[in-house]
């Protein structure tokens, strides 16, 4: 008697874990958190593929050099450019990039940390200790220039 008294605590705790994975499955499809149900339609809007623009025979590729000031946990952050524009990000997509002009990505110690549309810049509340600044630059569809500049320095 005892034998089947366990067995069947066994089944009614599988039937339990079952019935919570199925209703756990049954509501992540309802959900549909990645989207999947969304599939093409004609007739909707689509957004063309950016490509790089293409550079004429006297335009020079663009050069970056950085310049940091530290004061206390806040760096003053400058970038010196040669034939390159910051221009703001006006969401459109679908216009095409300028050859010179767009944005920069910045990285702080190898994480991303953001866009930047102005060549001058602060960054607050730093930890102390020794940091490494990374800049970018972009187009102003994210394609990058292959133009970048890597700095070390130290907060103190």
């Amino acid at each position: 008697m005892r034998v089947f008294i366990v067995s069947m605590r066994n089944l009614i705790l599988g039937g339990i874990v079952f019935l919570i994975v199925l209703v756990a499955g049954i509501v992540l499809l309802v959900k549909d958190p990645l989207h999947v149900s969304d599939t093409y339609r004609l007739g909707d809007e689509s957004v063309t593929a950016s490509t790089v623009p293409q550079q004429s025979g006297d335009a020079q590729k663009p050069s970056l050099n950085m310049d940091i000031k530290v004061d206390g946990t806040t760096a003053e952050v400058s970038l010196l450019t040669q034939n390159f524009q910051f221009v703001e990000e006006n969401g459109d997509m679908s216009q095409q990039p300028v050859f010179g002009q767009g944005h920069a990505h910045l990285y702080l110690d190898g994480e991303a940390k953001g866009m930047i549309y102005h060549p001058e810049f602060l960054l607050k509340k730093l930890p102390k200790g020794e940091h490494e600044l990374r800049v970018e630059l972009n187009y102003s569809n994210h394609l990058p220039y292959k133009v970048e500049s890597t700095q070390k320095f130290v907060v103190k």
